[in-house]
This record gives C-alpha cells, structure tokens and sequence, in this order.
C-alpha cells in the first residue's frame, strides 16, 4: 500500500471511532470533564445531527445513578439550570451540547471520572412519527484543567 493509503485509513478508522451513526443520527464529539475529588456530578457536551426532525427524550449511562437533559441560562446575570422534557433536533441541523447551554447531566456518580477512560452513554432519539430509537456511544473524560469548552459540573 502507498503512504497515500495508508493515511487515509488511518483518518477514516480515527473518524468512525469518534462517531457513531445510528440510522438517521449521527454522534460525535462525546466528552466530559474529569471529576475532582468528592465530585458527585458531571456532565457530557457533544455534536448531534439528525436527517429528520427529532427530539432527544431520554440519557442513561452506567456511570451514574440517573442522568438528565439539561438547559442552563442566563436571567439578570443568574445562572439558571433546569432539567428538559426534550431537546428538539430540527433535520439536517447539528446542535451542539456543551458549556453555556444544552447538556447531558449526570447524578451521583458511580465512581470518579478519569482522564483518558470513556463510558458508555444511552440517548433515546423520538422521530415525528412517534418511533424512537435508542444510540449507544462513548463519552472520552477529558483532563479537568483541558480546554474553556468544556461543560460545568456543579449545580
């Protein structure tokens, strides 16, 4: 094989590691925050896209007791954080979960989160046409100190 080949193999395996693709929604981006000590929560930011209108309804992960979608906003210069119903993904539109905004919550931690390990996480994805289908992917914790795009932890 050429050289040519050969990175280009290696790209694609990179990119299908970091993604997952379930039908009509695609997943990438999966990450969270590694947890300090004592931590009970944490959260997950990611990049889903569906090619249909949808609505993200439900988020499961054994690394936590229960796990929520979540909004946070600012109101008179307050943070506010409350749990969501559902997130709506309008059809070909990437919505983007992270810091500052839309997240997947996680409560009481099972055990801590640690840099370079990753979990497995359970989104629930409702189409207009009332039929769901659930995506499993992975989560990769990232160092705690690592970039200003990471999603808070704290409630």
């Amino acid at each position: 094989m050429t050289q040519k080949i050969i990175n280009w193999i290696s790209v694609a395996a990179l990119l299908f590691a970091t993604h997952a693709f379930a039908g009509d929604v695609t997943i990438s981006d999966a990450w969270s925050r590694a947890s300090a000590p004592g931590q009970k929560n944490g959260s997950i930011g990611l990049r889903i896209t569906s090619t249909k209108d949808a609505r993200l309804i439900a988020v499961s992960t054994p690394a936590a007791q229960y796990s929520e979608i979540h909004t946070m906003t600012m109101d008179n210069g307050i943070m506010k954080m409350r749990q969501l119903e559902d997130l709506p993904l309008p059809a070909n539109t990437e919505v983007k979960l992270g810091p500052g905004g839309n997240h997947l919550m996680l409560f009481e931690l099972k055990k801590p989160l640690k840099a370079g390990d990753k979990f497995p996480v359970t989104v629930t994805i409702q189409f207009a046409d009332k039929s769901t289908e659930k995506i499993t992917f992975k989560s990769e914790v990232r160092s705690m100190s690592g970039s200003h795009e990471e999603p808070h932890m704290h409630h």
